[in-house]
């Protein structure tokens, strides 16, 4: 009964303000004047209270300047503050917000939250406003939504003209995420819009880069529109990040940060149509579904982005087959232009190459449409059982045998000029046939006569160096075996089981890993990152 009393008496008053009577101040607000009672004022705010009890002009002149507030805005808050009526709305939520943070409202500004967590409906045009508004009134969970989505969203928000209003704390805040979901050429992106608006001091344009992973980002994005960018050129050491990126890069297609620490390995297992099995970034083995076609033995396969390209074979030396390993479906693709068979193939540039092999020279491309190969160099000679090696724009086609000779000879085929070169350098062992993975600058390669030969290979502006390091021995592996790096060792693939390699000793070290449950000879090994949640 007593409070519905008191209820009753704060409507009361507010309808003797409302009407004018009983004021004894004059309230000009920026679109209109209103009177009202200093009594009333000063029970709603401590603002007031300080106001009108100290010598500020307004308890002396009886005039109350808000020229902040909206007439509308002051009178819906005197009437909430009054009569305990929520009268926050799209419309004017962020007006009462303003309004309750100067008069220090507490408990207005709680309603405008309560009404943006239930009703704020966020895109890429008012996502950063918001995310502003919410850290200025110290709204951690509406902040942290805004933050968030702005995130998750970054693709879209770096195609607004937002991108280049960011402060440079808040574009160091996103760009520094561990947990971006976008692949990292559009973070990229997204900071040279905003370099090349804002025109940073060059502490602050190496900062931004340093924030920036290069490693993840596409090699063909950087050397197109990074390597020769106005902000390259006016920074030295953005070149020479850029430089040791493209070096270390090789083909890698871009990448998000939340991929996983190790990629999935998957296996060239030969039984038919079934070509494929999956060891896991945590080592668990996974069947794949059988292909649409038998290409028969000595196929080859490369990973791009989220698939992996299967091509020729004994049975089937034109045929292509495309696997998808986000959607576990297989497609057939486009005929190769020759047969290729014991070949090898490598990607660059986001690009899929057909290299060589038993029955032809030739080096075919897979354009990104996935209509068709198109024939883009020669060898001048048949090499089969080669491994190659991605470097910047050059692929360096290893090893393997020529018309039944063993060889040692590295040749370089230039993807942009299309022309193919021997280096100097050869390997320190002659190889039938040749396994190998790519840690760059580092290159493992490992033979069926037992020699693991550790080459390291830079590019610099554009010249291939390779030094070997090392040459030991392991086991033989015979014909069948695959080879990939994780966590400083060797993992060697064969039918009877995973042996590992211990590169920090030199020596093989027990196996804990689980065997496969196919028996099936194993013709190689590729690397996919799957990106199911990346753009």
């Amino acid at each position: 009964m007593m409070e519905n009393a008191q209820a009753q008496l704060l409507v009361n008053i507010h309808e003797e303000i409302t009407k004018g009577s009983l004021t004894d101040i004059q309230i000009i607000c920026k679109d209109g004047t209103t009177t009202g009672s200093r009594i009333v004022l000063a029970a709603m705010s401590s603002y007031f209270r300080a106001m009108f009890s100290s010598d500020m002009a307004e308890s002396q002149t009886g005039v109350l300047n808000l020229p902040t507030v909206s007439l509308p805005v002051l009178q819906d808050v005197i009437k909430m503050c009054l009569c305990a009526n929520n009268l926050v709305s799209e419309s004017n939520c962020v007006e009462i917000l303003d309004a309750a943070e100067m008069m220090q409202l507490n408990h207005i500004k709680e309603l405008c939250n309560i009404f943006l967590k239930e009703s704020l409906v966020l895109t890429t045009e008012n996502c950063l406003n918001w995310w502003r508004l919410s850290k200025l009134y110290n709204f951690h969970d509406l902040s942290n939504r805004a933050f968030s989505y702005l995130a998750d969203e970054f693709p879209d928000f770096v195609e607004t003209e937002n991108v280049v209003y960011l402060s440079k704390e808040e574009l160091m805040e996103i760009i520094s995420k561990e947990e971006m979901k976008c692949k990292e050429d559009i973070i990229l992106k997204g900071a040279m819009k905003w370099i090349e608006y804002n025109n940073p001091d060059q502490d602050d344009v190496r900062l931004i880069f340093v924030n920036v992973r290069l490693d993840y980002v596409n090699s063909q994005f950087l050397f197109d529109d990074v390597v020769y960018s106005d902000i390259a050129c006016k920074h030295k050491s953005v070149q020479e990040m850029i430089r040791k990126s493209l070096t270390l890069l090789g083909g890698r297609t871009a990448r998000s940060r939340v991929n996983p620490k190790s990629p999935d390995i998957f296996v060239l297992h030969h039984m038919k149509t079934s070509l494929l099995s999956c060891f896991t970034s945590d080592n668990k083995w996974e069947d794949i579904p059988p292909a649409p076609v038998d290409p028969g033995e000595w196929y080859s396969a490369a990973g791009l982005d989220d698939k992996i390209y299967i091509t020729g074979g004994n049975n089937e030396r034109k045929c292509t087959l495309i696997y998808n390993t986000a959607r576990k479906v297989w497609t057939v693709g486009p005929d190769l232009t020759h047969e290729h068979y014991g070949h090898s193939m490598a990607t660059a540039n986001s690009t899929v190459y057909s290299i060589g092999g038993y029955y032809s020279n030739t080096i075919e491309e897979l354009s990104e449409s996935e209509t068709h190969w198109q024939v883009v160099g020669d060898l001048g000679l048949k090499r089969y059982s080669t491994f190659p090696v991605t470097v910047g724009e050059n692929i360096l086609v290893m090893g393997g045998a020529t018309q039944s000779a063993r060889s040692d000879v590295i040749q370089c085929f230039n993807t942009r000029t299309q022309t193919v070169s021997q280096l100097n350098t050869k390997l320190p062992c002659s190889s039938e046939l040749l396994r190998g993975c790519v840690h760059l600058p580092d290159v493992y390669l490992v033979d069926y006569d037992s020699h693991v030969m550790h080459l390291q290979v830079t590019n610099t502006d554009g010249q291939i160096q390779i030094q070997v390091k090392s040459t030991v021995e392991w086991k033989s592996f015979t014909l069948f075996f695959g080879v990939t790096h994780r966590d400083g060792s060797l993992l060697s693939f064969k039918n009877d089981g995973i042996s590992k390699f211990n590169l920090a000793e030199g020596k093989e070290e027990q196996s804990t890993f689980p065997k496969s449950p196919r028996s099936d000879s194993v013709y190689d090994v590729c690397t996919v990152f799957s990106e199911k949640t990346s753009r």
